[in-house]
């Protein structure tokens, strides 16, 4: 009797651990690629003369909107 609860609980453990790890994987694939523009990123811009500041949100917008694979 024991162990039949023993390994009732077991399997619950090792179950919700499977369920967690595949609801983290699908979190980091679902954001994946969603990242703003870092600072090498907009220095570039700024070289290439896209001072603006609009500019640089209308690119940031852009860069958020476009799809995933």
């Amino acid at each position: 009797m024991t162990d039949a609860i023993v390994g009732a609980v077991i399997m619950v453990a090792i179950t919700t651990g499977l369920v967690l790890a595949v609801q983290v994987g699908e979190q980091a694939i679902g954001s994946a690629g969603r990242y703003p523009l870092n600072k090498a990123e907009r220095e570039l811009l700024e070289s290439a003369l896209w001072v603006d500041s609009k500019s640089l949100d209308l690119l940031q917008a852009d860069l958020q909107a476009m799809p995933q694979q």
